[in-house]
């Protein structure tokens, strides 16, 4: 049965050999090496971590998705135009947000008015048709259904547990800012969602045609998640719950009501979830691949010896297929986030020149992929052509991306939110270090490498086994070979093996004579040579 399983999987090249396909299949046998139990263990861990980290992300982009409608739903019953946004300013009990129809810099007429200051008394503050405990007990469970719309002075929220509730304009515009803020944490959610999918195909291929440069992707990615949920844990949601509050829930605040009764509680609940499994995996993760990473290192070259040179090259080879391979997923996400807020958000409205931003995403999104085999064939072949139309099109990412900061919108949506600030950043500085890597790469050509590299393809395809050259383990356990050895053998009869221990053999009548010094054992394989007379 794992012959046939072990068959299918080789045909679908998810392993390369037939001896990694039954590693994947078969689990913990008692049998196996070391590595092999670190293989198998790597696999078990990468599957199992990627569906429960995945599960408790779905809760965090289910609990967003929720609140989000809540809130957009009261915005639009209060036809705020889509043009509008809110921008925040100060500090703790000092805040001031700013409803905007344009970017707030950089224009000749200031596109902003005041519509709260903290510590401030709001006129209409009494708005609220119902104290604030009432209001409470009304929106806070969400599934017992309510409803929304427009009312003549507000926005009329019916509920069948308790009185309705209307919030007047001033809470709906205020309610713009935790609107943009929800919509930004669903795009986050549903990144993390794709990211650890891909971080369980890129470790599933790197255990099975034991790719170095695959598991450092993993190993890397895998580092990217654990800080940025240390840091939603450590500040951002502290941070936002401490706005929130004094924005929405606050008594004398222009909404008075707590709209987010349950959200921040659940949320931190899973974020703290979140952050646990994210560093453990990343501790694990380090750790069977620090192991498996000997293995793979020790078996690189090993079938055709390559002298020191090469296998530094090779290093700087592999470190430009894991900064590509990271930067695939990097790019890819960087520019969807921009996509996200070009077309659903109020930058939409502001943005004059669109049409500039969408060639760009264009050419990127077309360009990206051949861009990644331009750099991993222009190196393993040393091909100057493909080397050089890579560092071409890396040059053209990094000024076209670099030229949007000259965009205000694109400036403004870079510092607002953190998040699409931080994988445009990384995705500069992978550019950046694949093009570097690979100018090495090019300087090193002709030494070698692409030699080394295809004698190696060449044995690995016709299935060479350079386990048949491994003797050391042999050697270090002392089990006894097949092969013809040049030890003395022990002589059947006990006179003879005491006198050859002391180096003399007993004659018929009692007296002693040297041992003969026994020469190599006779070749009986080789034709005879009659010596040569005198």
């Amino acid at each position: 049965m794992f012959s046939k399983l072990a068959m299918i999987l080789k045909s679908t090249a998810i392993c390369r050999h037939y001896s990694q396909c039954v590693i994947s299949l078969v689990v913990l046998h008692p049998s196996y090496k070391f590595s092999d139990r670190v293989t198998v263990a790597f696999f078990l861990f990468s599957m199992v971590h990627c569906f429960a980290q995945g599960i408790i992300q779905s809760f965090l982009y289910s609990i967003d998705t929720e609140f989000e409608g809540v809130v957009t739903e009261i915005v639009h019953a209060a036809h705020i135009p889509l043009i509008n946004m809110t921008y925040l300013e100060g500090s703790s009990n000092h805040l001031t947000l700013r409803m905007c129809d344009n970017i707030p810099h950089g224009q000749s007429h200031y596109p902003c008015m005041v519509i709260f200051q903290s510590g401030v008394n709001v006129i209409n503050a009494s708005a609220v048709e119902s104290d604030t405990q009432k209001s409470i007990s009304i929106l806070a469970d969400y599934s017992q259904g309510f409803e929304i719309s427009t009312a003549d002075d507000g926005v009329l929220v019916k509920s069948s547990a308790a009185e309705p509730v209307i919030l007047n304009q001033q809470c709906a515009q205020i309610l713009v800012y935790p609107q943009q803020v929800l919509q930004n944490s669903v795009r986050e959610d549903m990144t993390f969602i794709f990211f650890q999918f891909w971080v369980l195909g890129v470790s599933v291929f790197a255990v099975g045609r034991g790719s170095i440069p695959h598991m450092i992707t993993a190993l890397g990615s895998r580092f990217l998640i654990a800080a940025w949920s240390a840091y939603i844990v450590i500040y951002r949601t502290k941070s936002q719950q401490r706005i929130f509050r004094e924005l929405v829930s606050a008594p004398g605040t222009p909404c008075g009501v707590e709209l987010f009764p349950t959200y921040f509680g659940t949320r931190y609940v899973y974020n703290i979830a979140d952050v646990v499994m994210s560093f453990t995996a990343l501790l694990l993760s380090a750790l069977l691949s620090w192991n498996l990473l000997k293995v793979y290192s020790a078996q690189s070259f090993k079938r055709v010896g390559a002298p020191e040179h090469v296998l530094r090259i090779y290093k700087y080879f592999m470190a430009v297929q894991a900064v590509l391979q990271l930067e695939v997923f990097v790019l890819v996400v960087a520019t969807s986030l921009w996509v996200d807020v070009l077309t659903r958000t109020a930058i939409s409205k502001i943005s004059t020149h669109t049409p500039i931003y969408d060639a760009l995403i264009i050419a990127t999104t077309v360009l990206v992929i051949p861009w990644i085999a331009l750099g991993w064939y222009g190196v393993r072949r040393e091909q100057k052509r493909l080397i050089i139309s890579f560092l071409g099109v890396g040059f053209f990412f990094i000024s076209g991306w670099a030229i949007m900061f000259y965009s205000i919108v694109y400036r403004w949506s870079f510092v607002q939110w953190p998040y699409l600030g931080c994988f445009t950043v990384a995705s500069f500085i992978l550019i950046i270090s694949s093009m570097i890597l690979g100018t090495i790469c090019w300087r090193n050509f002709d030494q070698g490498l692409a030699q080394y590299l295809n004698a190696e393809d060449a044995l690995a395809d016709s299935n060479f086994a350079p386990e048949v050259f491994q003797h050391s383990d042999v050697e270090k356990s002392g089990e006894k070979s097949d092969y013809y050895t040049y030890d003395e053998p022990d002589f059947p009869m006990p006179t003879f093996h005491s006198a050859m221990q002391s180096g003399e053999i007993m004659r018929s009548d009692g007296s002693r004579m040297p041992a003969p010094v026994r020469g190599p054992p006779p070749s009986y394989d080789r034709p005879y040579n009659a010596p040569t007379p005198f």
